[in-house]
Order: C-alpha cells, then structure tokens, then sequence
C-alpha cells in the first residue's frame, strides 16, 4: 500500500514538472525573455508626428520582427518626435530603406515598417548604429486617413473659392447688366440726335462736296506733281553743279595756296610805294622836286607859257611879259 502510493505521488510530481515546464518556456516565449538575450543596435528617427507610438512597439521589415522602440517617443529642440529604434545585431538595415508608421491592428495599435530601397537606390551600404534618420509620413490605413484628411482641406478650400467666385460672377453679371442698360440708353440718344435725318441729310451733302472738292483738286495735284517731277530734275541738276563745283574747287586748290605768296608780294609792293610816296613828299627826287618845288614848278609854268606864245622854233628862254591879257592864245596848238 505504502509502495503504490509512492508511485502515485511520483507520477504526480512528474506531471506537475512538466506542466512547469511548459509553463516556463511559454513564459520564455511568449514574455519575449529571449530578446534580451540577443545582441541589440540603436538609432533614432526622426518623425513629423508618432502618434500611437509607445515604447515595446514592434519593428517591422518584409513583415518580419526586427526590434522594437527602445524609449518613449520625445520632442526634440525643432519641435518634432525622435523615436529611439532598438534592432537585432543579425539584421542589417540598408541606408535609404524608407522607414514609416503604420497600423498593427484594428485598435489602433502602431507599428514601424521599414521598406529596403529597390534598384539603383540600393547602394549597398548599411546603417550605422547611432544614425540619425528622418522618417517618412504614415501608410496603409493612416496614409488613406491622411490623405482624406488632405482631400477634405483642399474640398472645403475649393467650395470657399467656388463661392468667393460665384459672388464675383454674380457682382459682374450685375455691372454688365448696367453696363448693357447704360449702352443702350447711349444708342437710343445717338439715334434720336446723331443719326437723326436731317444730321445724315448733312452728311450726304458733306460728302458730295467733298467728292467735287476731290474732283477740283485733281488738277492740282496734277501740276503738284509736276512740279515735285520738276523739282527732282532741279536737284539732280544741282547734284551735277555741286560735283562740278567739287572739281573746280579741287583745280583752285594749288592755286590758292600760291595766294599767301602774291599777298605777301603786294604788301612789300605797298611797302615800297608807300616808301616812294613819303620821299616825293619830302621833295626827294624829280617827281618830289615838280610836285613840292615852288621855283621849278614856277620855271615849269614860264617854260608852258612861252612855249606856247613862241612856239618851238621862236622859242626864247627868257620870260616875255604879256601886254595885253586878251592876246594869249587861247586854244590846243597844232
């Protein structure tokens, strides 16, 4: 008796050890104990807005757990949220992986997933640890929050600038209809006054005599243009004299440059006249002593007059003097 139940209470022990067991590696498993043991990396980023983000929020790549957010979001000095990111050491992020906020469930639990890049964007290079990266807007639902959000501003700014214009188009149509309003009372008054029959009547007339003040005018402008025709030929006329005149000008030039010279001889000519002049006056010379002399001018008188009396054959040197006054001979001797 005592044998059987030793037996069962071994059996019993061995059922509650391993219902331990399993309870210590579900604890292990599902408590996330092994994470602490593996190898971790940090970096921040950098976020416009982590709303839902908390600390132990999962980080995502491919669909796969990553890491998790090692502290709780904060604000840096630029007023935007750094988030510190806690990866395993195995996982290797590439840089320009563009890294966002998404929805981890229906409740509105938040998540981060990290996109790699694709193609030439991949440049083979690995984030660091200690980076400081800037993270993109949200996607999946958030993303199509957002943008509703977006499309909703940009509505309600599209029907307040829809009815800004509607009262403009409404305040033009109203203008225009005065405007039309104005316009025809305009055209009733040019009606009655401007274009009234005995105006247009007066028009008729103006235009008739213009007409036979066209016709008058024909005429003259005939002879106007035969006068312009004959002014032309004038002035090819001229344009010949003035060539010919060129030339001539030309053929003057040698000999106006000898007229310096021959105004400097008529000066020292002037010069010696003028020096010819002063000795006659002074009664230097023959001319100096007929024209000042008294004596020989007297002797010259003498020699006159009785050569004159006497003729050239009678001739006497000495003066005879004259009887009668009404004797002299009075006349040209030939």
């Amino acid at each position: 008796m005592a044998e059987s139940h030793r037996k069962t209470e071994l059996w019993v022990g061995v059922f509650v050890f391993i219902g331990l067991a399993l309870l210590g590696g579900l604890i292990v498993q599902f408590g996330r104990f092994g994470d602490r043991m593996r190898g971790k990396y940090q970096f921040v980023v950098v976020f416009d807005d982590a709303s839902g983000l908390i600390k132990g929020s999962e980080i995502r790549m491919g669909g796969a757990r990553i890491g998790k957010v090692a502290e709780h979001p904060e604000l840096n000095p630029s007023v935007k949220v750094q988030v510190t990111m806690s990866v395993d050491d195995a996982i290797r992020i590439p840089e320009n992986s563009m890294i966002q906020i998404a929805s981890a469930t229906l409740l509105g639990d938040k998540m981060i997933v990290i996109t790699p890049p694709e193609g030439d964007a991949n440049n083979g290079r690995f984030l660091q640890p200690g980076s400081v990266l800037r993270g993109g807007g949200p996607s999946g639902l958030d993303a199509i929050q957002n943008n509703a959000e977006s499309i909703s501003r940009d509505a309600r700014a599209l029907m307040n600038d829809a009815g800004a214009t509607f009262k403009k188009v409404d305040s033009a149509v109203d203008e225009f209809r005065v405007a039309t309003r104005h316009l025809t009372e305009t055209l009733d008054k040019v009606n009655r006054s401007i274009l009234s029959d005995k105006n247009l009547a007066h028009i008729d007339t103006s235009l008739e005599g213009f007409a036979k003040t066209s016709a008058a005018l024909e005429p003259a402008v005939a002879d106007a243009r035969k006068a312009i025709t004959a002014i032309e030929k004038a002035a090819a006329g001229a344009n010949d004299t003035f060539a010919s005149a060129t030339e001539r000008i030309d053929e003057l030039e040698p000999a106006l440059r000898d007229v310096p010279k021959a105004v400097a001889s008529l000066s020292r000519a002037a010069d010696k006249a003028g020096a010819a002049l002063e000795r006659v006056e002074s009664g230097d010379g023959l001319l100096g002593t007929l024209a000042y002399d008294r004596e020989v001018s007297d002797d010259a008188k003498a020699f006159v007059r009785n050569l004159k009396q006497q003729g050239i054959l009678r001739y006497r040197d000495k003066e005879v003097p004259e009887e009668d006054p009404r004797s002299r001979f009075r006349g040209r001797r030939r």
